[in-house]
């Protein structure tokens, strides 16, 4: 077999790993794994400030919470997404539910750099939370330091 061809089959194998692994965490109850679904988050930076970037479409803004957590330099995002299946009109029977709903929580940790918290903002746009953590200017401080002698 060409090589060429082996590691397509071992990505393809690997593709419906995770799927797979997807799937189990996914089916099993939310009451067993001890916690909601989580989204998937960006963390970036630019030369100004850091951004966190989570995907949490079908949540209303006013269900969202921020909370930064200065002992871990973390960002915790929590909040709830309904489920409104129960608004289909005349509906027999489910053939696919791969969307996540209820309480989500993820706490994501941010990189070693400094933060000005209380300047801290956030919006929620297209079914994306951006949260902008402006950086701290690092001030570097040189002392000289006299030597005594004995």
């Amino acid at each position: 077999m060409p090589r060429r061809d082996v590691d397509e089959w071992l990505w393809q194998v690997g593709n419906e790993l995770q799927r797979l692994s997807e799937e189990m965490v996914r089916t099993r109850p939310a009451m067993a794994s001890g916690k909601g679904w989580e989204p998937r988050v960006d963390v970036l930076e630019d030369a100004s400030r850091i951004l966190v970037k989570a995907e949490i479409a079908g949540v209303r803004g006013e269900d969202i919470s921020l909370l930064y957590i200065p002992e871990r330099h973390s960002l915790l995002i929590r909040g709830q997404r309904n489920d409104d299946r129960d608004t289909v009109v005349d509906r027999t029977g489910f053939y696919q539910l791969e969307i996540y709903y209820g309480e989500f929580q993820r706490e994501v940790r941010l990189p070693d750099i400094p933060v000005i918290v209380d300047q801290m903002r956030a919006q929620y746009r297209n079914g994306f939370l951006l949260v902008m953590l402006p950086k701290q200017e690092r001030v570097v401080v040189t002392k000289t330091i006299t030597i005594k002698k004995s």
